[in-house]
């Protein structure tokens, strides 16, 4: 009984000082729902792959650079190799085509895998038989969303696709959503024996190695990291990639290491980001800690308060032992209600966390026994961290000295003073950060790029494979009155062309090759810089950095071609930039056709006048009723800059943090201002009665705290310029990190407490001394 009426008396206390109550919740629960989503994101992140049977037993053929190999080495493989049981090739991320099934058409993503993959993976089928999934060749197998989008509440199975005219699949299993994986979450999944189906001959003869993943499980007890030296020795007999030593490693990565695998490139798998998630787990717990200071903070200033309570239940009776208990207690309280709060609204805010680190978030996956037994250590942990400098301030408190009002004239701000230089240097920190960030990646978007990419539209997909689809679009989009002109071509800059590697004088090189009508090189801009003025349909065009790589003299006029067919050079092209800013220079062949319809067109380029935006609706329109498909174009620039999405993410969450960071602060701040007014009330009243003027005692309050923002400033500085040079220097294509990026973070974070502080000392000042004196 006297335990409830005790939490009653700390919850009248709360409801008294409701100022205190809000800012402590709001710290607490704010900080905690970060905590929790961000506790989601990192277990959904680190379980990648956990959870497959054979997961020990699984691992990805690898270069030692990348994952992607080509179709039908990992057949090889387990027939010449005992240490492999059995292998699975997958091809994702390669087909995106528009499919029918009845009335409805709709783009689709198309992976193909090994009538193995579900021996391999354990992602569950909503309906449909595993052993079964792929029994016939023309069995597919769909996601539940898919269905969904395409079925609706139809029952999906025996339901037919047309991918095209040579392969038309039947429903024969629905999957649901694969998530916590490096498999991607496709559309439409069949077997790979489909391939020349959608691929025709790309794949023949190992053709389009790196775009295949060849996963294979080895046998129980096997070694296979030992055999990775003979495998490259076998290779380099038949696979034209160690034939010509483009490839010289052979290494078999586990599955549980190869979502966060150091890998430059690898098609068609997800990939992971250890960097985000370590930047993820280190804001979020400085935020946690934030909002523990602040607590601290708020308490130590309403330990006046406080102490007149204990110090009565003292004079009842009450141990000090006790009293510092029930201080812990209602520390721990005030975090388990804060935490409910920040759990409703980690569930309020998941689909919007979900879109800022573009993956679903589901808090309900945490709620597990283990994790109901961690969330309450946690609690408990954060509660007698949080409650512990408070408790000890105040039971310590001698009756007497509250009774005479000594007390509070006698309790230091030491810690506290620390405290808000701490919650300083990390808001001044994170400002710099945010700045940083914005400004780099900024400055990584408006990189020049050697060619125009301003209000140019990029339609690409299997749309434009048919060609009288293609020059028909192209027809109707030269008849609107928003369109300044349209090219027809086979790659853009952004794209990447289409690769090719050639031999040279005993040396491989590999190129970027892009072909063009004449409205594709104006609207883009190419720069000529020499013109051999030759007069063929196909006009071949050499980079500078093709001409450096293959040490071609300045008038060359005869090439050879991928290396075997002699080709009359039209002339010499400014280099220009790859994708984007980041990635190195690479050589270029750019061919230049005079008849439009002798090329086989990838891509639709459309240029457009007047409201970039209205454009694009009336060039959708054209595409969406010719086509009967999801308009998908996007404007160059848009292209470039979502290529930064990793970028952009980072600093959204860094700024965001960053406010939150700024009202934390804030809002200790305030509370802190409040209890060191308190504390100096007498001082103040003495000064005003020995001739200090109101402006004299104000520029005396808040230079106080100022001083703790500029102590905080020069701690600061240097750590500001540790990180940030250490995230700048990850780029070739940099800022260089500017003076005033420390004094623009210094100086708001002085702007902010200023104004904070400056209205309680104000009033502080203007009060009458002969009160202060008396409630001293």
């Amino acid at each position: 009984m006297s335990n409830i009426l005790n939490f009653k008396s700390f919850l009248n206390f709360l409801g008294r000082n409701k100022g205190y109550t809000a800012i402590d919740l709001f710290g607490l629960s704010v900080s905690l729902m970060f905590v929790i989503l961000i506790a989601t994101y990192v277990v959904g992140e680190l379980s990648t792959d956990r959870f497959h049977e054979k997961g020990d037993r699984i691992y990805a053929l690898t270069n030692g650079e990348s994952t992607g190999s080509a179709y039908q080495i990992g057949y090889r493989l387990e027939e010449r190799y005992p240490e492999i049981e059995k292998s699975c090739h997958v091809l994702a991320r390669a087909f995106y085509l528009p499919v029918q099934s009845g009335e409805h058409k709709l783009n689709a993503g198309l992976m193909l895998v090994d009538t193995t993959f579900f021996d391999f993976f354990n992602f569950p089928l909503i309906r449909g038989n595993r052993d079964q999934a792929f029994a016939a060749r023309n069995y597919a197998v769909i996601s539940e969303s898919f269905a969904n989008k395409i079925f609706g509440n139809e029952d999906p199975m025996g339901k037919t696709i047309r991918v095209n005219d040579e392969l038309t699949v039947v429903v024969n299993g629905v999957l649901k959503d694969i998530r916590h994986s490096v498999i991607p979450n496709e559309d439409i999944m069949c077997r790979i024996d489909n391939i020349r189906a959608v691929g025709q001959n790309m794949f023949d003869d190992y053709n389009s190695a790196g775009s295949v993943n060849v996963f294979v499980m080895k046998r129980e007890g096997a070694d296979l990291a030992s055999k990775s030296d003979d495998i490259r020795d076998w290779f380099k007999t038949f696979f034209w990639i160690y034939e010509r030593d483009l490839s010289t490693v052979v290494e078999f990565v586990p599955l549980k290491q190869l979502y966060f695998w150091n890998h430059t490139y690898s098609p068609g798998i997800e990939r992971g980001n250890r960097q985000f998630v370590i930047i993820l787990l280190s804001v979020g717990l400085l935020i946690l800690l934030f909002a523990i200071i602040n607590y601290i903070n708020l308490t130590v200033a309403q330990t006046g308060f406080r102490a007149k309570e204990m110090a009565t239940r003292r004079l009842l009776g009450s141990s000090r032992k006790e009293l510092f208990s029930r201080l812990i207690i209602e520390s721990t309280l005030l975090t388990a209600i804060s935490f409910c709060i920040g759990l409703f609204l980690a569930f309020l805010f998941a689909p919007y966390a979900g879109d800022l680190v573009q993956k679903q978030i589901y808090p309900s996956e945490m709620i597990t026994p283990l994790n109901g037994i961690i969330v309450i250590l946690l609690i408990a942990f954060i509660g007698f961290i949080a409650g512990l400098l408070p408790a000890i301030v105040i039971s310590n408190a001698k009756p007497i000295e509250v009774v005479r009002g000594t007390f509070r004239k006698q309790t230091k701000m030491v810690f506290s003073k620390f405290f808000i230089i701490f919650q300083n240097i990390i808001t001044i920190c994170l400002i710099a950060a945010s700045i940083t960030m914005f400004l780099q990646v900024k400055h990584l978007v408006k990189a020049p790029l050697g060619y125009n990419s301003e209000n140019i539209i990029d339609i690409s997909g299997e749309a434009l494979s048919n060609r009288q689809t293609c020059f028909t679009l192209v027809n109707e989009l030269e008849q609107l009155a928003s369109v300044k002109r349209v090219g027809v071509a086979e790659g853009t800059p952004f794209n990447m062309g289409m690769n090719f590697t050639g031999r040279f004088d005993d040396k491989n090189i590999s190129f970027q090759e892009f072909s063009g009508d004449k409205n594709y090189w104006d609207m883009l801009g190419f720069e000529i810089l020499r013109d051999n003025n030759v007069a063929e349909t196909v006009k071949y065009y050499l980079s500078q950095e093709t001409m450096r790589v293959q040490e071609l003299p300045e008038d060359v006029m005869a090439y050879k071609y991928r290396g075997w067919k002699d080709v009359t050079v039209a002339g010499i092209v400014r280099d220009f930039q790859l994708n984007n800013i980041l990635m190195d220079k690479q050589p270029t062949i750019l061919m230049l056709y005079t008849n439009r319809e002798d090329l086989h067109p990838r891509n639709v380029l459309v240029e457009v006048k007047g409201d970039p935006f209205a454009a694009r609706k009336e060039v959708a329109a054209v595409f969406e009723k010719l086509t009967g498909l999801e308009f998908t174009g996007r404007f160059i620039d848009e292209q470039i800059e979502l290529s930064f999405a990793d970028q952009e993410r980072t600093l959204k969450i860094v700024s965001i943090f960053a406010l939150i960071a700024i009202l934390i602060s804030l809002l200790g701040l305030l509370a802190m201002s409040t209890y060191f007014i308190q504390q100096r009330s007498s001082e103040i009243a003495v000064r005003k009665v020995f001739g200090s003027t109101n402006v004299q005692v104000l520029v005396r309050l808040v230079k106080a705290f100022l001083t703790y923002v500029g102590i905080a400033f020069i701690i600061s500085v240097p750590v500001i310029w540790y990180f940030m040079n250490g995230w700048l220097s990850e780029y070739s294509y940099r800022i260089v990190l500017s003076p005033w990026i420390y004094a623009a973070s210094g100086l708001f974070c002085l702007l902010v407490s200023f104004v904070t502080v400056f209205l309680q000392s104000y009033l502080a000042a203007i009060s009458n001394p002969v009160e202060s004196i008396k409630d001293n």
